[in-house]
């Protein structure tokens, strides 16, 4: 088995910061709208937490957005 070389090391540690990087990016945004989701719903009082749940579609949405593009690229 050969050894790889430090050209293909970095091409994976690379890879490997790309794609992890997306996944907090995700997080990061979905996060953000559910919690903005969460303080429309205190503000207003409403019933039931529709606030809440607009903003964790809409970040769900917006991230698969940017990793769409991410991955274009």
């Amino acid at each position: 088995m050969e050894k790889p070389t430090d050209e293909k090391r970095r091409a994976l540690l690379r890879s490997y910061a790309r794609y992890s990087g997306m996944g907090f990016q995700m997080i990061a945004i979905i996060g953000a709208f559910a919690f903005g989701g969460v303080k429309l719903d205190e503000y207003v009082k409403g019933e039931h937490p529709w606030f809440t749940i607009l903003g964790c579609l809409l970040g769900i949405a917006l991230s698969f957005y940017f990793i769409i593009k991410q991955l274009q690229e």
